[in-house]
């Protein structure tokens, strides 16, 4: 990067902290083998999804008063915290034991046995006082009351149905309540239905989890199309059924009724067009279907698109990534277009910063954030003539030495990238990485900052950074000016530049009060859209990560509105990738699924895609 001189003193931009966390593993469990056109009750047990959590009550089909769909959640957070690290499946198996977050499996290989805590195997090593596991030498181990959690799961939970009774609704089903919705409701005019689309979750209810489970996926969906949004208002989806698993959005409340576009991100131009946000999203998701019949015309024809209705978690796992997050946000192809945008002159606001003094930018220096192993420098900025938003910049370095020494010299160093947060208009947050010279890039360089949690460790743009900011800005302690206040610091400084350290780099006390004022406006905006506050889990991180774990049949007969008996009978029509589908406890990977599903939805006659003739 170019160096650059103020009228005191030279000055370079700064970094901000993203500490990425929470990217936790989740489970694909049995459902239901009940059919697409059949209603009835058939089927097995339930298994425990990723966003089982504490509820009133019990869940049906469980003995005594133990709440099984929170108990299993808790039992799931323990063995991920405490275990996945070595028996996860993204970690190499030590002793075949690859499962240790799949609480089915770990009942199928005896490792469990239900209702008897002494004689399953991971009661007795996690309990065990000698050669206990995890083994001594680990610091996180699971605690008392994990234990008592654990114990208590396989006393009372393990292998009890939970929700596998539940009466699977139809393809027919649910297009006949969208049409309903849309035909009927009086609050949506004939002139708002060419806007209104649909998302769905009832493939997680009729694969067998109960409400509880699937919340978090509701969670994620409000969360991530408000934080995909332009406008103004948080505006959560309208469930439109009494088990809440058919959502109605209005694409106007987050200005997706605006034209769609592809960015090339080399050149810049404009490869493909669309009449509106919408149906970028929809070409771009592989599990787009274009349903088919009376109903499902009327729909059509109504909304105008083909596409009206989409599953949910697909939608999380596709448009929460780039290249589509980048192009539903319209963010452009470097830093300087998008401080264009928002009005920000970031090398002015410094100069003034210096000059004068008037607190509109805040820097802040690290010798450790806890992502990158070297320094790294934030800075804040107001946004002009919008007291609601802030723009926040990180400048992230290769090593410590020379020119990427801020301690040494916080005005003149050169960073090797850099990420970037922002408020959206209706204070949630966007996210831009970019790399020495401000060019969009998707991912982070992994030798400059890692995310901790992903398999791979690289920093994601949107799903890493949403993940990280669960709760907003995340407070950071400035090394640097407290240091120099201290008289502790590396820089030989003159009296000037302690003068401009001071303007540019405010005190603990200040800093931390523009934390948590961003990240007040921040959960105020995730609060409005229905979502709660912090937790162990990132609804979006979670929804992501859920899947793209492997599918068996049973979830694959789910997502494809067909029966599991009808799938294993049709598999030889369908690709020859999708053939261990069949097999007894094995699946396929997500994307092996994900690129044989618009065929296999041709072939099923469940409705059209790209692939069919």
């Amino acid at each position: 990067m170019s160096q650059r001189t103020y009228s005191t003193i030279p000055l370079a931009a700064a970094a901000l902290t993203l500490l990425v966390a929470g990217a936790c593993k989740t489970i694909v469990l049995p459902g239901n083998d009940s059919g697409d056109e059949t209603e009835g009750t058939a089927g097995t047990d339930a298994g425990t999804g990723p966003g089982a959590s504490s509820t009133d009550g019990g869940t049906e089909g469980q003995p005594g008063d133990a709440n099984c769909g929170e108990l299993s959640a808790k039992t799931l957070d323990i063995l991920d915290i405490n275990c996945a690290k070595c028996h996860g499946p993204d970690s190499a198996a030590l002793g075949s034991i690859n499962y240790i977050t799949n609480l089915d499996a770990l009942i199928k290989n005896g490792k469990v046995e239900p209702g008897d805590p002494n004689n399953s195997a991971l009661f007795r090593r996690m309990s065990a006082t000698m050669a206990p596991m995890p083994p001594e030498s680990e610091t996180q181990r699971p605690s008392e009351d994990d234990l008592r959690v654990v114990e208590e799961w396989i006393g009372e939970c393990a292998g009890v149905s939970g929700c596998s009774d539940n009466p699977w609704i139809t393809r027919t089903q649910v297009i006949d309540m969208i049409r309903a919705d849309l035909l009927n409701t009086q609050e949506i005019s004939a002139d708002a239905r060419p806007f209104i689309r649909y998302f769905s979750l009832v493939h997680l209810y009729n694969y067998g989890w109960c409400s509880d489970e699937i919340d978090i996926y509701r969670h994620a969906l409000s969360k991530l199309v408000n934080s995909l949004s332009n406008e103004i208002k948080v505006v959560a989806p309208t469930p439109i059924d009494d088990d809440n698993l058919i959502f109605r959005i209005d694409i106007r409340d987050y200005d997706w009724d605006a034209p769609g576009s592809v960015l090339d991100p080399v050149s810049g131009s404009v490869t493909e067009n669309f009449k509106d946000t919408w149906e970028l999203i929809a070409d771009k998701d592989p599990y787009a279907i274009e349903f088919i019949g009376d109903s499902a015309e009327d729909v059509k024809q109504a909304t105008g698109t083909k596409f009206f209705l989409l599953q949910a978690d697909a939608f999380v796992e596709v448009a929460a990534q780039p290249p589509l997050y980048h192009d539903v946000l319209r963010i452009p192809l470097t830093r300087q277009e998008l401080e264009a945008s928002f009005g920000i002159d970031v090398e002015a606001n410094i100069q003034e910063e210096v000059d004068t003094n008037p607190n509109r930018v805040a820097r802040g220096a690290f010798h450790d954030s806890g992502v990158s192993e070297n320094h790294r420098v934030i800075e804040r900025h107001d946004f002009p003539n919008a007291s609601n938003r802030s723009y926040w910049i990180s400048y992230d370095f290769g090593s410590n030495a020379g020119d990427a020494n801020v301690f040494v010299d916080p005005f003149n160093f050169v960073e090797d990238g850099s990420e970037i947060i922002y408020n959206l208009p209706n204070g949630l947050q966007g996210y831009m990485i970019v790399d020495d010279v401000g060019r969009r890039i998707d991912d982070a360089p992994i030798q400059i900052v890692q995310d901790k949690n992903a398999p791979d460790g690289v920093v994601r743009n949107g799903k890493s950074c949403m993940g990280c900011h669960n709760v907003g800005m995340i407070n950071k302690d400035d090394d640097l000016r407290w240091e120099v206040d201290q008289n502790l610091g590396e820089g030989d400084f003159d009296d000037n530049e302690l003068d401009a350290i001071r303007a540019l780099y405010p005190a603990r006390e200040d800093f931390n009060t523009l934390f948590a004022l961003d990240a007040d406006r921040f959960n105020l905006a995730v609060k409005a859209a229905g979502v709660p506050l912090g937790g162990a889990k990132e609804p979006i991180v979670t929804v992501f990560n859920a899947f793209d774990e492997d599918v068996a049949l049973r979830r694959a007969a789910a997502e494809l509105w067909t029966t599991e008996s009808t799938l294993r009978e049709k598999l030889g029509q369908l690709s020859p990738d999708l053939d261990n589908l069949g097999k007894d406890q094995t699946g396929v990977r997500r994307d092996v699924f994900s690129a044989a599903f618009a065929d296999a939805i041709c072939q099923l006659k469940v409705g059209r895609t790209k692939a069919c003739p």
